[in-house]
């Protein structure tokens, strides 16, 4: 089977179906330090990306997107294409640019309208200096900028690419960075003015969530009817280590009725396959999700017990819940060892493909990482 049918064969439940044995992403900076290890260099990670930039493990769509995506590794250690993610854009198209740079930071203004100061060195969630939305006012210019021209949004030479991915042999998720119900409207406020703006303008936040749900399923009708698509990810990161940082009211009155509408728009498309993006603990959210139509959640960080949510929740479809930490510099195999048996286990279960629980970081080292790929891979192929 290709990645592509090894990705439904699982996700479907199949018995002994062949597990995708892919990797989700890799920070930039990491395959730079592999190479440096002793990975074997395919094609070079381009400069122009910083090291605090992922590459995802993925084939790319066509050409133009090959360099956000690495085969180095996937070359070396004989791996799957993981999901690749479909090019969407819902930014107003403001014009990017650097507003100053040196040899440590750099700041500039992106397509959303956020200024923010991004690390030449090290890998890490960027610092937003300042957010677009900041109150109802400014929400209003905001959304007035945008327009139903679409074609803007999609990749050059859409219908002839359309075509072409009518035969691919690797699956591709639509969704993701930066679409979400409550994601999309902190990434575009800040976490202390959405939070606010739940008691001081409630209706903001719901008004914010009819806007881009409606503008997605217009604009998503144009992919959806071109391309078959093999997932969807709607990403929410609404969870710390301690657990979920909005109460089952919030969730109800902010984001249950989007998801509900959304899934329900998938419906037409005859997507089976709809996964939640969520770093942190997740136990109080996996209810939440399952009862307004979700069935997939990635990528299971390990403050997560994810043979316990295996086994709490059968035929829930997982990707991810490898403890990369296990895999850091210090770290011994016996760690290791114990890491690749419990997912084993979840492997047995069904519904599930193991990787990394995120983009593998700089403090994963090449030889334990190669440890654990072969390993996997192996477990993979007996199963």
């Amino acid at each position: 089977m290709d990645s592509r049918e090894k990705f439904h064969s699982v996700m479907d439940g199949q018995d002994k179906a062949p597990i995708l044995k892919a990797e989700f992403a890799y920070w930039a900076g990491t395959i730079r330090k592999w190479l440096s290890q002793g990975l074997i260099q395919v094609s070079p990670v381009p400069e122009a990306i910083l090291d605090s930039e992922p590459v995802r493990g993925s084939k790319a769509i066509s050409p133009q997107y090959a360099k956000k995506v690495d085969i180095n590794v996937m070359t070396y250690l004989g791996l799957d294409s993981y999901l690749e993610k479909f090019p969407f854009d819902i930014s107003p198209l403001v014009k990017a640019k650097t507003i100053s740079e040196d040899s440590s930071y750099r700041i500039s203004r992106d397509s959303f309208g956020l200024i923010r100061k991004v690390s030449k060195k090290y890998t890490g969630i960027p610092m937003v200096i300042e957010y677009p939305i900041k109150d109802r006012k400014s929400f209003h210019e905001y959304i007035d900028v945008y327009d139903y021209d679409f074609t803007r949004r999609l990749p050059q030479d859409f219908y002839q690419l359309s075509q072409t991915l009518k035969d691919r042999d690797f699956p591709i998720r639509l969704g993701g960075n930066p679409f979400g119900f409550s994601f999309l409207a902190r990434h575009l406020m800040g976490e202390v003015h959405f939070m606010l703006n739940m008691y001081d303008d409630p209706q903001l936040l719901k008004d914010f969530n009819r806007f881009f749900l409606d503008y997605i399923m217009k604009y998503w009708d144009i992919i959806l009817q071109n391309i078959d698509v093999d997932c969807i990810f709607i990403l929410e990161d609404i969870a710390y280590r301690s657990g979920s940082f909005i109460s089952k009211d919030m969730f109800d009155q902010f984001l249950r009725p989007y998801y509900i509408e959304f899934i329900d728009y998938l419906a037409q498309y005859d997507i089976k396959h709809i996964f939640v993006d969520c770093d942190g603990l997740i136990d109080e959210l996996i209810p939440l999700w399952l009862d307004v139509g979700v069935n997939g959640i990635f990528p299971i960080e390990a403050v997560n017990d994810l043979e316990k949510i295996s086994y709490d929740y059968p035929g829930l479809k997982l990707l991810g819940g490898f403890d990369k930490r296990v895999l850091f510099e210090g770290s011994d195999r016996h760690k290791i060892d114990e890491e690749l048996e419990m997912v084993g286990r979840v492997m047995d279960r069904g519904c599930y493909i193991p990787h990394i629980d995120h983009a593998v970081s700089e403090d994963v080292t090449w030889e334990n990482f190669k440890y654990y790929r072969n390993r996997l891979n192996d477990i993979c192929d007996k199963k």
